[in-house]
């Protein structure tokens, strides 16, 4: 994923935070947090085997 809005695609995640005119329906940001890109790839995101009596 990249952030838009300039000239240098960022690689990473941007959340914000907004307060909303619930009248004028105007946003104002709040807070902006930015994530980095993770540095290990996960190998699965399998869930492991049940092992509930009912599965087994």
């Amino acid at each position: 994923m990249t952030t838009t809005g300039s000239d240098i695609p960022r690689l990473g995640l941007t959340i914000s935070v907004y307060r909303v005119d619930t009248k004028t329906g105007d946003r104002t940001p709040i807070k902006q947090y930015e994530t980095a890109p993770s540095s290990t790839v996960e190998a699965s995101h399998v869930f492991p085997p049940c092992t509930c009596p009912r599965c087994r």
